[in-house]
């Protein structure tokens, strides 16, 4: 199961003792808790913020036949990052060598100066696929997750972990931790707070379609 917090996050939270005291020493009730945050978190933030790529995993190999995406995440001993390029614009002239984004974040290089060709547009771009994670002009060693989506994803899936066992003895802590993390996502939703992360930007383009949510189809929304 790939998850966007590792184990090894915990440790700033909770000690392994108690952690593995409320998982009762199976892993897989601590990845369900987790499952269940992080789709908590992502119905929140889903209309303002890239969560595909903010909240996606943090420990799945690099693979060769990928399109990868700004920002995204590859597990290779350590944590290496896409780095984050800027967003195509239509009526902006690009030359060969110019590395840019379409609306869902996937990494394209201008192949052949062009000006209004859509980056989709494989004469005149190349989507990033299997550039090594070592090529340093597209790849950082980095763990670049959002510190506040680490801390409430794991507040809520340490909740859900204590609910599991008896939802009437909660501790205090975890309770109050719970709560300050559902306002502080409920913030980030309304625009009352700002995370700093990949958030939605919207143009008029002419036969450009907007959309949110899922990458599974790729279409010309843009993001600041």
């Amino acid at each position: 199961m790939a998850r966007f917090l590792l184990q090894s996050d915990y440790s700033s939270i909770i000690q392994t003792a108690d952690l593995t005291q409320i998982t009762e020493g199976t892993n897989q009730n601590l990845l369900d808790a987790e499952a269940k945050a992080i789709a908590r978190m992502r119905t929140k933030l889903v209309q303002r913020y890239n969560v595909d790529v903010e909240l996606g995993p943090s420990d799945v190999a690099y693979s060769n036949t990928k399109h990868y995406r700004t920002k995204e995440r590859v597990l290779q001993t350590s944590i290496y990052s896409v780095n984050e390029f800027d967003f195509w614009e239509k009526s902006t002239a690009y030359v060969a060598g110019d590395v840019r984004c379409d609306g869902n974040g996937y990494v394209y290089t201008c192949v052949a100066d062009n000006t209004n060709e859509k980056i989709t547009n494989t004469t005149y771009w190349q989507p990033m696929v299997g550039v090594t994670y070592t090529d340093t002009d597209y790849w950082t060693q980095l763990d670049n997750r959002y510190p506040l989506f680490i801390e409430v994803a794991m507040d809520l899936a340490l909740y859900n972990l204590y609910a599991r066992i008896n939802p009437r003895n909660i501790p205090i802590l975890r309770q109050d931790r719970n709560r300050e993390a559902l306002d502080l996502l409920d913030a980030w939703a309304s625009g009352t707070d700002t995370a700093e992360v990949l958030e939605f930007k919207n143009y008029e383009q002419e036969g450009y379609s907007i959309r949110y949510g899922s990458s599974d189809t790729k279409q010309d929304n843009f993001f600041k």
